[in-house]
């Protein structure tokens, strides 16, 4: 018995793969003629089955073997290489330690063109999965994670506006996951990686594939297991850009403590304090996926298919220790002899005030869970194809918070009963004492999504001069449902260093869509969609797209395209709960919200306030407009080039906005009030007796908006040399032009492209490229790489840097079919060691959205077939 995994696909539409996977045009040549007429094979940017769509759409498709031979062992660490999703929105399962208002532990999601995740719509096999019961921030995101590379047959990602075709929230484009399938024999393959420092970030991965046939059907079998240990900062020389400090104050007086020795500042008054070396660079994980697919065809042509995929992560996220402000009494026996001595100089004992950290990092324990299930049937009518199917998708995670997440309440009864040290870092509490103080604060989320969809597709009866009008038209029932619920004490800000907000809503949808292929002449064609999306708590809209394309030549197709878009407004951002945080306000003359400022902010200059941030069922969609005017030409039949330049504009964004509350306050359009009560749950303000602002409520609004333009090159040659071999040389590039965010409409527009900024210092690189080139000869191959990056302004909070230079790292790999059936590869990430360029505005020294300091990583993978 023999492993072969039978790709049915038409001559042209193997072309096409070749094509971008740095294969020639003429290997689809080897294509039998049973293959070409088994199925219809539909590509990702159209929903048309059997129709020439060569060149239509700026499709980019990878197999499983483009991942492994340049060393990803994870779909999220191949997506943030990804020129097209290598900028705003990507990001990896290495933040989520802060709360809800970052990237959930274990989590990663993809943003195409830096427009976020929410405008990436991503499927598996050409179907929706359900996104993540949490969110990125307030962005919702299907995780990646939850897909097991190993069962992958390729990833098509198209790189333009996809409302039309695929739904709302195809913004940006789609990245669509193609699971392997008709698979003949078994697999075993196993493999083993490490860094090749000193630490120990090894990682493991087991899988097994199965086909398993009758005369009428086959089942594919994947299952997968993977597992990372974790990765810190303290592993590597990280070049800390800045450090917080600790100090003890007493009789206003600041002290460093001795634990620091000399390392202090403000003249000895404070302890320097790294933070950042306790974080995680790659956090462990551990991982168990399965997915199954299965086919049974019918005497009568029908077809009958079904698939299944279940993911088990779990792991751990973790982030420095967090920090207390505390007030201790003076006679307390904690309270070290010279710090004592200090306060009784005046004659009195008074409190002794001390700002410092807890022993403990944070930790996080995440446990997710996905499930996918789909059924359905597809056959013939006449001259026409029809397919329809049911899916069920759920998604179930749990963060528990097992160390350093202190509670507020337990802590000050900890002090009141005189049982915690806040002295030296905690570190003289034992451990019968913290475990007192810790908040376990559990976040329990759920994602359910349900729907049903059908399409037929054939020729129109009408025909033109240059052939007929092929069509397809279809619909979709879709119902989705999401929760986020935080534990209670994490939603009243009652514990140190953790922020957390609800969540709960659900909605359905309905979606009636068609598209045209239509010949104008022997050379020119216009393939034309229109969707129409309605959703049960926003309403509905229609989006077109219409794409030209034009045979110049028999070897070069040139093509355009507009589109419109919308995103109806995420269940978070409609059903969030309440979130608490403090904000401010500047006071005085010229000063937009000082019709807000009392006595106090006359005073002072300034107002803290309390905010309450709450979901908005008043929210309007996001729309967008996209256009895209490229090439595909076959400069001979081993050198292809595509060109693209794409232009993207966002509007409507929805975002929390607090000034939008504070100036309906001030003229006169929301109320202002002397309690909390008095608002009724509407968006306001309060103030205090003296006309000072004390509390706002406010949420999501319409107010952001982001244009972008660039231009995609891929260019693939093969060089077939005879005696030594076969070359494929690559380049993959994305060139940005211009990224501009407006945060409200009364605000100045930001020019973000080529920089670090915002708290998180996201990276909005100018050029983004991946080339390199593959050989192969008789039973060898290898593969050599380079990922570049452009370089960067340093971010919003730098002080010693004014560019973060480009990197640009290399990866390569080997590999011998040692039999027929048995083969071994040997790859290695980042060749050279590089180390990440320095930046001083993110408090780790260098970029981490876009850089790393992970190193030389080598793996070795067995695979043995039978």
């Amino acid at each position: 018995m023999y492993f072969k995994a039978k790709m049915k696909l038409s001559t042209l539409s193997v072309a096409i793969i070749m094509a971008t996977t740095g294969q020639s045009a003429y290997a689809a040549e080897e294509a039998t003629a049973e293959e070409q007429k088994v199925e219809k094979i539909q590509v990702t940017g159209s929903r048309l089955k059997g129709v020439d769509m060569e060149g239509a759409n700026p499709v980019q498709i990878f197999d499983r073997d483009d991942l492994t031979s340049r060393g990803y062992s994870t779909l999220s660490d191949f997506l943030r290489d990804l020129p097209q999703a290598s900028s705003a929105g990507t990001f990896t399962e290495n933040g989520g330690v802060g709360g809800n208002d970052g990237s959930p532990a274990g989590s990663a999601g993809v943003s195409l063109r830096g427009l976020g995740s929410s405008s990436t719509l991503v499927l598996v096999n050409g179907r929706r999965v359900a996104v993540d019961s949490f969110t990125n921030g307030f962005d919702s995101f299907v995780n990646v994670n939850s897909i097991p590379m190993s069962a992958l047959e390729r990833v098509e990602i198209l790189t333009d506006g996809a409302s039309s075709v695929y739904g709302s929230d195809a913004i940006a484009g789609v990245i669509n996951f193609i699971l392997r399938k008709d698979v003949e024999g078994h697999e075993i393959s196993a493999s083993y990686g490490d860094d090749t420092e000193d630490s120990d970030f090894g990682r493991y991965n087991l899988t097994y594939v199965g086909g398993f046939n009758t005369a009428n059907s086959n089942t594919t079998l994947v299952v997968d297991y993977f597992d990372r240990k974790a990765l810190f900062n303290s592993d590597r020389p990280i070049d800390v850009t800045f450090k917080s400090n600790t100090r003890v104050s007493v009789d206003g007086v600041d002290y460093a403590e001795d634990w620091c020795g000399d390392d202090t500042r403000n003249s000895g008054g404070r302890c320097n304090y790294d933070y950042v070396i306790q974080r995680a660079i790659q956090p462990d994980t551990s991982a168990l996926g399965t997915t199954l697919n299965h086919i049974y065809r019918f005497d009568d042509g029908k077809e009958f298919f079904a698939e299944a995929m279940y993911q088990h992560n779990t792991g751990s996220a973790y982030d420095s220790a967090s920090s207390f402000d505390i007030d201790i009494a003076g006679d307390s026996p904690f309270v070290p002899a010279r710090f004592a001595a200090e306060n009784a100089e005046d004659g009195t004992v008074d409190n002794i005030r001390v700002r410092s950290r807890f022993p403990e990092r944070r930790i996080q324990d995440y446990d997710t869970t996905s499930y996918r299930l789909l059924a359905g049937l597809r056959g013939e009518v006449a001259d026409w194809s029809w397919e329809t199917a049911a899916i069920y998708g759920k998604t179930e995670n749990e963060i528990t918070h097992v160390s350093g997440y202190i509670g507020k309440d337990k802590l000050d009864a900890a002090i009141a009963g005189g049982s915690f040290n806040p002295f030296n870092l905690g570190r003289d509490n034992s451990e019968a004492v913290l475990a007192t103080i810790r908040e376990l604060a559990p976040r329990l989320g759920e994602s359910e999504v349900m729907s049903l969809d059908f399409n037929i597709a054939g020729d129109l009866p009408i025909e033109l001069s240059a052939g007929a009008i092929s069509a397809v038209f279809g619909g979709e029932v879709r119902s989705e449902e999401i929760s986020d619920n935080p534990s209670a004490v994490a939603q009243s800000d009652g514990i140190y260093g953790l922020g957390a907000s609800d969540a709960k809503a659900d909605r359905s949808q309905y979606a009636l869509y068609g598209e045209f292929n239509i010949p104008l002449t022997e050379n020119l064609d216009a393939i034309a969609a229109l969707r129409y999306d309605h959703y049960s708590d926003f309403g509905g809209d229609v989006n077109p797209k219409l794409s030209l394309r034009y045979r110049a030549t028999d070897d070069l197709i040139l093509r355009a395209s507009w589109s419109t878009g919308f995103r109806a407004p995420s269940l978070s951002q409609l059903g969030a709960g309440t979130s608490l945080t403090a904000n401010y306000i500047d006071c005085g003359a010229g000063q937009p919200f000082d019709g807000l400022c009392g006595d106090f902010g006359a005073q002072f200059g300034e107002l803290e306030f309390d905010q309450e941030t709450l979901g908005n069922t008043g929210l309007d969609a996001e729309s967008s407009e996209a256009v895209n005017l490229g090439a595909s030409w076959n400069i001979t039949n081993n050198l292809q080039l595509t060109v693209d330049y794409w232009r993207y504009d966002h509007t409507d964004i929805v975002d929390v906005d607090a000034n939008t509350t504070l100036r309906a306050c001030t003229n006169g359009n929301a109320p202002v009030a002397s309690s909390e009560a008095a608002l009724a749950g509407a968006f306001g303000c309060v103030v205090d007796s003296g006309n000072d602002l004390v509390f706002l409520r406010t949420g999501f609004f319409n107010v952001g908006s982001q244009e972008t333009d660039g231009v995609d090159v891929k260019v693939n040659y093969r060089l077939d040399t005879g005696s030594i071999g076969t070359f494929d040389l690559f380049v993959n590039a994305t060139k940005t032009l211009s990224y501009e965010r407006q945060i409200t409409a009364d605000s100045p527009k930001q020019d973000l492209l080529g920089k670090l900024s915002g708290a998180s210092e996201i990276a909005r690189p100018e050029l983004v490229a991946d080339f390199g080139a593959d050989w192969s000869m008789e039973n060898w191959s290898a593969s050599l790489s380079a990922h570049y990056i452009s370089s960067l302004g340093d971010g919003d909070f730098k002080f010693d840097n004014e560019t973060v230079d480009s990197w640009m790292v290399f990866s390569g790999s080997v590999g011998y079919d040692i039999t027929d059936n048995q083969s071994l590869l040997f790859s290695v990430r980042n060749l050279t060691d590089k180390e990440p360029p320095y930046a001083s505005s993110p408090t780790n020294g260098y970029a981490s959205s876009v850089h790393d300091w992970i190193g030389r990583l080598w793996t070795v993978r067995y695979t043995m077939r039978f």
